[in-house]
């Protein structure tokens, strides 16, 4: 097993498994109905929420897959899990929505499983940080990736947690691989995450001086890697068939997202309504504009590289800044609340990342949450910068801001040997 390098101060007096999933229910109950009422009183619709609900309707009327003339402007991942919704449960909006309630519920169930291996108060304080945060309700609500892609996450960090316990079994593994297909279909900004996520996992793992053969370890992070490229394969395969060039392509819309983030005029926040494309690419087919608006993109990176800076720097407090930028959303009555919340939050997940005795985040935990965090960060520091980019970071957030609530106020009692055993027959763990 990899050491965890757990402190004593980590260690406090073992709560019952049936009292601890009691709470844990009653959490994720309250998790479900906030997200279902506010889905009922105000369900959200914008303008990605119409193309992946027509992309779901193609997919459900067997025809070809796109939108507006676009064939490949959407990665399927969020429109296949509308049709399936609406496949089972007929046509209705509102049915996508509750199932994304039961998506919140289930994100709060992985926050609680991982922050269970710093610290048991540090668990139940994070899924109840994790069931009410503000932004993660209210997104549970759009028609958006955001939620589902977060739970696809949370699993995939979860199973991160097990396989840094124990490397052994090829089961995590080839789940991880798996998982992350799926979640890089949901948002295809996840894709190149999995190699230094996979590094880090596989760097942990192998400080465990038990394991007699490292190369069963490389074995499996190969494996992991293989079967996420695998996954993705067939989108890759079907837009080399429609378009003939650029074989990993993603989606059409990168080369445009890019350059509104850069072009002279770019603010840090969406302004693709204010581009107007040349007629040089405007008579381009779909894959060559992409291509066109990508090389246009670079061209304002590499000719004005401190300007990239600022805005990267301006990006970046628009991801994680604690009001809303949109014009619809700028009441106060929605912004004041919400600061409220954010900025406790924030300081609470600062103190979280410090060095303390009391709480100790093991090394494998802390690491793959910063890297995730720092990722996601820096990926929308390069593109468009909004409060909706962090949504699917808030769990890692909150539990973060856990840890630094628990060491504020929170003294463990020292705990007997016998007791600090009884620890490893909780099925939470």
């Amino acid at each position: 097993m990899v050491k965890w390098r757990m402190s004593k101060q980590n260690i406090i007096s073992p709560v019952p498994w049936r009292r601890s999933a009691m709470a844990v229910a009653a959490i994720i109950l309250m998790a479900f109905l906030l997200r279902a009422g506010l889905a009922i009183v105000h369900p959200m619709f914008f303008p990605d929420s119409r193309d992946y609900n027509a992309l779901a309707h193609t997919i459900l009327a067997g025809t070809t897959y796109e939108v507006r003339g676009l064939f490949a402007s959407r990665l399927p991942g969020y429109p296949v899990y509308i049709a399936t919704i609406e496949y089972l449960f007929g046509p209705a909006r509102m049915a996508v929505l509750l199932s994304q309630a039961v998506c919140g519920s289930l994100t709060v169930l992985l926050v609680f499983l991982i922050a269970r291996r710093i610290n048991h108060r540090v668990a139940i304080i994070a899924a109840l940080l994790a069931a009410v945060d503000p932004l993660s309700v209210a997104f549970s609500a759009a028609l958006l990736s955001e939620i589902p892609f977060t739970l696809i996450l949370m699993f995939s960090l979860w199973l991160c947690v097990r396989i840094m316990e124990n490397p052994r079994p090829s089961g995590p593994w080839v789940l991880l691989g798996l998982s992350w297909g799926v979640a890089t279909y949901l948002r295809g900004e996840a894709i190149l995450l999995i190699f230094p996520l996979i590094g880090w996992v596989g760097w942990t793992c192998l400080q465990d001086r038990t394991i007699a053969r490292p190369l069963g370890i490389y074995l499996r992070m190969m494996l992991a890697l293989l079967l996420a490229v695998a996954c993705l394969m067939p989108w890759w395969i079907r837009n080399y068939r429609l378009f003939g060039q650029d074989f990993f392509r993603m989606s059409t819309l990168q080369g445009i997202s890019l350059y509104e983030a850069v072009y002279p005029q770019a603010t840090g926040g969406p302004r693709q309504s204010a581009i107007r494309p040349p007629p040089a690419i405007k008579n381009l087919n779909e894959s060559q504009r992409d291509l066109a608006w990508t090389r246009r993109a670079w061209h304002w990176v590499l000719a004005d590289p401190l300007r990239i800076a600022w805005l990267a720097v301006v990006k970046i407090g628009r991801t994680w800044s604690p009001w809303l930028h949109a014009r619809h959303f700028r009441a106060w009555w929605i912004n004041v609340p919400l600061v409220l919340w954010t900025i406790p939050q924030f300081l609470l997940a600062l103190r979280g990342l410090m060095a303390g005795r009391r709480i100790v985040i093991p090394t494998g935990i802390l690491g793959m949450l910063l890297l995730t965090i720092l990722y996601f960060t820096m990926m929308h520091a390069l593109f468009i910068g909004s409060v909706r980019y962090r949504v699917e970071l808030l769990p890692l957030v909150d539990l973060l801001a856990a840890t630094g609530l628990v060491r504020l106020v929170a003294w463990p009692r020292p705990q007997p040997a016998h007791q600090r055993d009884a620890l490893s027959s909780d099925p939470w763990r």
